[in-house]
């Protein structure tokens, strides 16, 4: 291998053409670290290190056997291992060996040692075999020690034992240190980092995250949510009963994971093997099994109905033993939810006129997942799975409170994937190769679109809704690792993976805003309106589509350099590349052209001002692709003993997410299609300064309002422009901590640090650049459109995490286990995500952001008790997150004052299953469930009234200032479940 080390180095920029070129060349398959594991250790004999040998890994499901030289030194490395449990069988030259039984991990880089004895002296953890060189080692579930990723792994054990109310498996990223799952329930994602996060305690976006599963990337290029399908979404990503294990990073993963700058996800599937396994299982839940939550006790309301089924089933086993395998898994989520809809300001002359639309009205929602594979070891080298999944949801929603039923939307989500993966392993050598497939299409709609939209400040909104959408992600991806192991030089043994990517994308997002038009209703003495005609009115026209394709190259090297028995480093650089990530191909209008250069003219001169109109103004051909996503990735772990006990480590990265396509697609929206806003006066002279329409019934119509857009008497839409320039946004993290082992219990303490920029958000251009004798920032008039929206890169974050956790693992021997996460994070952030109120960016100051919840602690375990019963139980509780304050009490405009100064109640949640299993003989068992959330009922608020009003408008205040008016958890509730295995 020494002799290998020269060619090698020579080699590599042929290799890593050869590694892009054959994933063009569909010769690939590559599921990376993303999906399998490995092993690495020494092997000794008498003290001293074994010179030559192998090392056989043998899947004890499948029977497939990888294998390794002992190198030098007595190092092996076993990259590429499918996770589960192995025989691992140590060989020396000589013909001594030694066997021993472990688990790995999704993910994982363990270390594993091996003493070869040539002497009979089994001890309690050995039994002899046959030959008093053979000797068996039976080893527990294998825990990562030296590395610099702050990672955590979540165990098939953890997922189906730990009480769960809505089988989505992404809400166990709970258990990582550092990640918060998100509570909406149309929103079912995870955030980290602090990035990006609303300061009014909610993660809108959380768009810095990935997940993988089975190496194939769910990121949504065009929407928000983090990953493709849960942007508008109560449903699950995927069958939560294919899912084996997966890892969570929170810091400072290697060069090979993409697309994230705070964390990511990786999972596997489940595998068939050659037993026969499979389950059946069903969850029930209603109306009679909840409480009621705060609100409903506090306005006396009735409780709503609810109702939801869960239920699936899954089956593996082989087709040819040891050969040929399938798996297949289906589940079924069928949920009719209440929303109960109801009248602000509810006095007797509104209730005589709307009292009638008051009530309880069914949101229905159903989801169907279903996940197949098969998995082929065509030879001892060569192994091919195919694999693909399916999500199709159908969501009646967008009602409730003072949003009349009519209003609804019929939202209808799909996601479909296809993955095929080819491993290669010939001893030292493996390469890992895959085409993926994925489909994603969401498009919700008015549920009665042909009733005008009607809404009454303050009472409520009637009539359909205003606004139909259909968003499309399509994308074909060949991926090619190569991994050499064992590779000596510089007095150590390294692992060396290069990779690529090739992704090929095609969006759509249409957007028809306002194509069904509201009517606004308010009334107002002084400006003499009142409910018999509409103060203003909103319709869309245009053309609502835009299309793009888009390619990803993505290219990576990993260097995994064990020195010696104490200091491993790694070493990894990553680069992305993005053909068409802004619309290149986009031409700014003549009109918008003519209304930047009437900006530029008017802000010249103005204190400040930096504004050009050519950083906006696309031709077709100047905004160029961005290419200097260079990442590099370096960590050090030092095992201070080399027994793993006590391991030092610290790591270094630079991670470029991507900018989401709808950023570019809307500003090309906005140019094409065009919201017109109409003022109506009951004499049609001005209001406020602005000129008005004076009413006429005949306008209540769609028809109505284009006819004044027909005569040129409607006022101008948004111009929404993104600078030629924009960047991917990026974050820097820098991590270092210490792991200590403590009999069976692991510990970690670590500390991380991540700085994000270039975070993308919008302000108005069209505003002057010092404030006037009010406060506000004058608007600057330009032809053609009423406002000028610019996309600025000035938003950015500090983050800054302390994570404790405490691991003691489930075991036959000891049946019960423990595992606690503490976060304390200190969070801030610049600018929002629309910054009308301060348009000037960057000098905002930093503010507390929905990160910033100083101590947040997950505790979770299981413990199996008599007569066949197993408790399990996963506590929450957090410090409080800020609330937005809005401070007008000494002004409006810039003499307000916006601070995330309010504190929410802290957050706590205690749930709680309990699992009766009957064994059935032949293996086969019925398990009855039982589960209760938020068992001591805690009303978990999400958001409060944080206004405080201009005394000159509001000389009363704001009596509700400080109250809750939402909720982040559910009242309490029982779910009685059962499941047969087999």
């Amino acid at each position: 291998m020494r002799g290998f080390r020269t060619a090698y180095l020579a080699a590599t920029p042929w290799l890593l053409g050869t590694a892009i070129c054959t994933s063009f060349a569909l010769i690939a398959p590559a599921a990376a670290q993303t999906t399998t594991g490995a092993i690495r250790g020494t092997v000794s004999s008498d003290g001293k290190p074994v010179a030559g040998g192998e090392v056989n890994a043998r899947n004890l499901a499948t029977g497939a056997t990888r294998r390794a030289a002992i190198g030098a030194g007595g190092r092996y490395a076993l990259s590429g291992l499918q996770p589960g449990s192995y025989e691992i069988d140590y060989k020396t030259s000589d013909g001594a060996s030694t066997r021993q039984q472990v688990t790995i991990g999704v993910g994982q880089v363990a270390t594993l040692n091996a003493q070869i004895q040539t002497a009979a002296t089994p001890s309690e953890t050995q039994s002899a075999t046959s030959s008093s060189s053979n000797i068996v080692v039976t080893a527990a579930q294998l825990v990562e020690t030296r590395t610099s990723e702050i990672a955590t792994n979540i165990s098939t054990r953890q997922i189906e034992n730990l009480p769960q109310s809505s089988r989505n498996f992404l809400n166990f990223a709970d258990l990582a240190p550092g990640v918060r799952s998100s509570n909406s329930e149309t929103r079912k994602t995870f955030s980290s980092g602090g990035v990006s996060q609303s300061p009014n305690g909610e993660s809108l976006a959380a768009p810095q995250v990935n997940v993988f599963i089975d190496g194939v990337s769910l990121k949504s290029n065009v929407q928000q949510g983090g990953l493709v399908g849960q942007d508008s979404s109560r449903g699950n990503p995927f069958p939560q009963a294919a899912v084996q294990e997966f890892r969570v990073l929170s810091s400072n993963f290697k060069a090979e994971y993409e697309d994230a700058g705070t964390s990511v996800i990786t999972a596997i599937t489940k595998s068939g093997g050659n037993d026969f396994h499979g389950e059946a299982f069903g969850f029930y839940q209603d109306a009679g099994l909840r409480a009621k939550d705060y609100f409903q006790k506090k306005n006396d309301l009735a409780e709503p109905a609810y109702k939801r089924k869960q239920y699936g089933a899954s089956l593996g086993g082989p087709i040819i033993k040891d050969k040929l395998f399938f798996f297949a898994a289906y589940e079924g989520n069928d949920e009719d939810r209440a929303q109960n809809v109801l009248i602000g300001q509810a006095d007797p002359a509104n209730l005589a006129r709307f009292g009638q639309y008051q009530g309880s009205f069914l949101s229905p929602f159903r989801e169907d997942l279903g996940f197949a594979k098969l998995s082929w070891q065509a030879s001892d080298s060569d192994r091919i799975e195919l694999a693909g999944s399916i999500r199709k949801e159908k969501d009646i929603a967008g009602f409730g409170g003072q949003l009349a039923y009519d209003g609804a939307s019929v939202n209808r989500n799909k996601v479909y994937t296809g993955n095929l993966r080819w491993t290669h392993d010939k001893g030292d050598f493996l390469n890992e190769a895959s085409v993926d497939w994925l489909y994603y299409g969401f498009t919700p709609s008015p549920l009665n679109p042909d009733m005008v939209g009607q809404d009454y400040e303050g009472v409520i909104r009637l009539g359909g809704g205003s606004t139909a959408q259909k968003v499309v992600q399509k994308g074909l991806t060949f991926r090619d690792a190569a991994t050499f192991s064992n590779v000596d030089f510089l007095g150590g043994s390294h692992v060396i993976k290069v990779g690529a990517k090739l992704s090929l994308q095609d969006y759509q997002v249409t957007n028809r805003l306002n194509f069904n038009p509201v009517f606004n209703y308010r009334i107002s003495a002084s400006q003499g309106l009142d409910y018999s005609f509409p103060a203003e009115a909103r319709l869309g026209a245009g053309d609502p589509t835009v299309r793009a394709k888009n390619t990803q190259i993505g290219l990576f090297v990993q260097d995994d350099w064990e020195v010696d028995d104490h200091l491993t480093v790694n070493l990894g650089l990553r680069w992305d590349y993005e053909t068409n990530a802004k619309n290149n191909g986009y031409e700014t209008s003549p009109a918008a052209i003519e209304a930047l250069r009437s900006l530029e003219t008017q802000l010249a001169g103005q204190p400040g001002n930096n504004f050009r109109a050519d950083d906006y103004i696309s031709t077709g051909n100047n905004r160029k692709p961005y290419w200097k996503a260079f990442q590099p990735r370096v960590g050090l772990s030092y095992d201070i003993k080399g027994d793993q006990s006590t391991v030092l480590f610290a790591g270094y990265g630079r991670y470029y997410d991507r900018t989401l396509f709808r950023n570019a697609a809307e500003e090309a929206l906005l140019d094409q299609y065009e919201v017109r806003t109409f003022f109506f006066s009951r004499d049609g002279q001005p209001r406020n300064g602005q000129p008005t329409i004076q009413w006429n019934d005949a306008y209540l119509s769609r028809d109505g309002l284009q006819g004044l857009i027909d005569s040129g008497v409607a006022p101008n839409g948004e111009l929404r422009v993104i600078r030629n320039d924009t960047r991917p946004p990026s974050t820097d993290q820098f991590s270092v901590g210490i792991r200590q082992k403590i009999g069976v219990v692991r510990t970690s303490l670590s500390y991380t640090h991540i700085k994000a920029k270039d975070q993308v958000g919008y302000t108005p251009l069209n505003r002057s650049t010092t404030p006037n004798a009010n406060g506000f920032y004058d608007t600057i008039v330009v032809p053609g459109y009423g406002n000028v929206v610019g996309l600025t890169q000035a938003r950015a974050s500090k983050y800054d995490g302390i994570f404790l956790t405490i691991d003691k693992p489930y075991s036959k021997s000891s049946p019960w286990s423990l595992n606690l996460a503490y976060t304390m994070a200190f969070s801030k952030e610049r600018g929002y995500s629309f910054n009308f109120d301060f348009p000037r960016v960057e000098e905002q100051p930093y503010r507390p952001n929905a990160g910033n919840e100083r101590h947040r602690v997950v505790l979770s375990g299981m413990v199996d008790l008599p007569w066949g019963i197993q408790a399990s139980s996963l506590m929450q509780w957090g410090s409080g997150q800020p609330y937005q304050v809005i401070d007008q009490s000494a002004g409006e405009g810039v003499n307000q004052i916006i601070a995330n100064t309010g504190k929410t109640k802290d957050f706590r949640q205690v749930d709680l299953r309990l699992t009766k299993t009957v064994a059935l003989g032949g293996g086969k068992e019925i398990q009855l469930i039982a589960e209760a959330f938020n068992i001591f009922n805690r009303a978990n608020f999400g958001g409060y009234d944080g206004f405080i009003p201009y005394p000159v408008n509001d000389p009363d205040g704001n009596p509700n200032f400080g109250t809750p008016n939402s909720l982040a958890g559910p009242p309490r509730s029982f779910q009685f479940g059962a499941r047969f295995r087999f």
